[in-house]
């Protein structure tokens, strides 16, 4: 066999070798179903996801389980829930306990703890990718689960809800019956809060911000605000007041408004306070409010009796849940370094970060005891966010900043 007989040989099988590899490659894109691994969109894996029914199933995966907690773990005084990221967590008292369930960065999946014990599932598998923040509502059913697209602008908003087996709240292994249904809502929205199964929300739009009331589902939608005041922070505080705090900013002028929600009146409780920042107590009776202007001090005011009184120490009022069994009292996380002018603004854009120790504060009596140094019972410093407390006031829950973990406190311990 001559060489140039060879070589062509040799170049028709590599040629068709390569043909082969070519057509399996064209067969497998051709019946993508939209499931790939390397997409990241939200709205590609559920029906809700877009402005018209597809009729879609949620993408499901079946990762592998985490692993199993050291069954000691939940006997601590404090406890990590988490290990990875979470975007927000939800409590609930049932009958045998408190219960936390919460929502991964990443994944989207949904799990829950028993603070009674060590057991730990995953409660839900449908991938909702890069949930960056998260509120929770109706009994940890619901949640608002919001997201950045990826043009790093649009913010998108989902209603949650997760329809579970018929245990409620039993649940000794994952269940695959567990599904997700959702709702969306607008695109872009200001600021949301929940209060039991109500949502309260804010549209902006160039002139104004409008406020809606709703259920989870978007329904019974009633709108109470519309102000030109655009760049608002709210709390529901219970089910006759949401209360609207202008955005603080070092030196600026803030304002707190109550909003009454069945008949949609304002009342003006605090204005001209530089850099306002402000926690309502769930009865609305007392307020706690950081004012950074000159100096940065903490205060409570009664807007009853129309007093203002200093508190020490000082914190940020995003650090600190108010006890609904007493008015009067409240958790705290305390930074360990002083606050000075500008902080509260800088830690929001994550330029600073503090280490906490939890305190309870009795603003009746006037006092405020230490209750926990968080570094040292942790083993590594822990900057409080989102701070949650169980109806029967035996667990704190919190996540820390600086890596977005969950922890529980056992304030009975």
């Amino acid at each position: 066999m001559s060489k140039k007989i060879f070589f062509i040989i040799i170049s028709v099988v590599l040629g068709l070798f390569l043909l082969s590899l070519i057509g399996y490659y064209f067969i497998l894109t051709g019946n993508d179903d939209g499931s790939s691994e390397g997409t990241s969109l939200f709205r590609n894996f559920f029906p809700f996801g877009n402005n018209t029914d597809s009729g879609q199933t949620p993408r499901v995966e079946t990762p592998e389980l985490p692993a199993p907690q050291n069954e000691n773990n939940f006997t601590k005084k404090l406890r990590k829930i988490s290990d990875n990221p979470v975007a927000g967590a939800g409590i609930v008292d049932v009958k045998a306990g408190t219960i936390i369930r919460h929502i991964e960065k990443a994944t989207g999946h949904i799990f829950e703890t028993e603070l009674f014990s060590p057991n730990q599932n995953r409660i839900s598998n449908t991938t909702i990718p890069m949930v960056y923040d998260a509120i929770w509502g109706n009994r940890a059913l619901s949640l608002m689960a919001r997201y950045l697209k990826e043009d790093d602008y649009t913010i998108d908003t989902y209603s949650l809800t997760v329809k579970e087996v018929p245990t409620l709240f039993a649940t000794s292994s994952p269940s695959a019956e567990n599904t997700i249904s959702g709702k969306i809502f607008p695109i872009n929205l200001g600021d949301i809060s929940v209060y039991g199964g109500s949502v309260f929300y804010l549209e902006q739009n160039q002139d104004s911000s409008i406020g809606y009331i709703s259920n989870f589902d978007g329904k019974n939608r009633k709108q109470i605000w519309n102000s030109p005041i655009k760049e608002l922070l709210s709390q529901y505080v219970n089910p006759k007041t949401v209360a609207l705090t202008t955005k603080p900013e070092s030196g600026v002028l803030g304002f707190l408004y109550f909003v009454d929600t069945s008949s949609g009146s304002v009342r003006k409780i605090l204005g001209e306070v530089p850099g306002l920042s402000t926690l309502v107590s769930p009865d609305a009776s007392q307020i706690i409010y950081l004012s950074d202007g000159g100096g940065t001090l903490l205060s409570i005011y009664n807007p009853k009796a129309a007093y203002v009184r200093t508190l020490s120490p000082v914190t940020f009022p995003e650090k600190c849940v108010w006890s609904r069994k007493d008015s009067t009292v409240m958790y705290c996380a305390v930074p360990k370094e002083s606050i000075g002018y500008g902080d509260l603004i800088t830690w929001y854009k994550g330029f600073v970060s503090f280490t906490d120790d939890i305190w309870k504060i009795d603003t009746k009596n006037n006092t405020a005891n230490i209750i926990l140094n968080l570094s040292n019972e942790s083993g590594e410093p822990i900057d409080v966010i989102k701070p949650l407390l169980s109806d029967n006031e035996q667990y704190l829950v919190f996540m820390n900043k600086r890596d977005n973990t969950l922890w529980s406190l056992d304030l009975t311990k």
